[in-house]
């Protein structure tokens, strides 16, 4: 027998049935051999069940729940003494996002240019806050207050010419964001949390709460028995039918456009569960356009971050 998980133990493996130390439900714990050992199943996780837990796969908290549900889609698996099973959660029900009628949903998304040649070196360049009718509130353009290595055309829609014209400073576009940013509001957005940080705003203060879209639409992939994320654009494509042209920049409004019809398209089946499960088999056998980072690993002598081809040196993100 294997030593136990003293990862499983604390409730952060990440492995799964994949890790090779035992998950017993503690170390001293005697367990008949042949016997598969008993788990013990972590609480909830509250943010989870709302879509926006930060934490992923390593949250200490389990993500196999559905709110407001008791029952999960499971199957029986067998092993060791003859007879003996036990049912093991497979393809997790989909969170419920409930929102009291009349709730305010925003988006807010962020372009960024390069201001130095690692992949880290980043200053935001453009802010956008769209509402849950595609209305946007703020197009804010922002001129850094360091020198622009990169403008990262290609990728971010951004130029010169076009900071030079319209930016003003940070400080100026967070005060006029604030403004018209409702503290009611929840927002919405792919890897919400990034933004917000980049931003400095405050859950509580400037907005209520957060649902990140790569939490809420991870796919469960039942070969591998472990969650798959993708990008907006994929997400997008599948779940919109409105992909991006390979040729085709981001841009930040277009960006939170798609984010809260994103939102709302899964609001809208998200009681389906076989509905939900079938756009995900979809999104898992979709082909994957490769991202501006794979397609290149430096642009105009800027590490773009993919964790495969980076030699920048600087710390790499998930």
């Amino acid at each position: 027998m294997a030593p136990p998980c003293r990862f499983w133990a604390a409730g952060t493996c990440k492995k799964g049935n994949a890790c090779r130390f035992e998950h017993v439900a503690g170390q001293d714990t005697a367990v008949p051999e042949g016997v598969p050992p008993a788990a013990t199943t972590p609480p909830p996780c509250k943010f989870f069940a709302q879509g926006n837990c930060a934490r992923g796969e390593s949250c200490r908290f389990s993500h196999l729940f559905r709110a407001g549900a008791a029952d999960v889609d499971s199957c029986e698996v067998r092993g060791g003494a003859a007879g003996v099973g036990a049912a093991v959660p497979t393809s997790p029900a989909p969170p419920i996002i409930d929102l009291p009628p009349g709730t305010a949903v925003f988006s807010i998304d962020v372009e960024c240019v390069a201001t130095g040649t690692q992949h880290n070196d980043r200053s935001i360049a453009q802010i956008s806050l769209v509402d849950a009718a595609c209305n946007v509130f703020a197009n804010l353009y922002v001129k850094p207050d360091r020198p622009v290595v990169s403008h990262l055309t290609p990728l971010t829609g951004l130029t010169a010419e076009l900071l030079d014209q319209y930016g003003v400073p940070l400080e100026t576009a967070l005060a006029e964001l604030r403004r018209r940013l409702p503290p009611h509001a929840v927002l919405v957005g792919q890897n919400i949390l990034k933004d917000v940080h980049w931003l400095g705003l405050k859950e509580g203060d400037d907005f209520t709460m957060m649902v990140d879209l790569a939490g809420l639409l991870k796919v469960w992939n039942p070969q591998s028995r472990r969650y798959a994320y993708f990008g907006l654009d994929h997400y997008a494509k599948v779940w919109l039918g409105a992909g991006r042209a390979a040729d085709e920049a981001h841009d930040a409004v277009a960006d939170a456009v798609k984010s809260v019809r994103l939102f709302l398209a899964y609001q809208s089946v998200m009681r389906d569960a076989a509905a939900v499960h079938a756009m995900g088999a979809r999104v898992l056998t979709t082909t994957v356009t490769p991202s501006f980072a794979k397609q290149n690993p430096v642009f105009e002598g800027v590490c773009q971050g993919n964790k495969k081809t980076c030699t920048c040196g600087a710390p790499l993100y998930s």
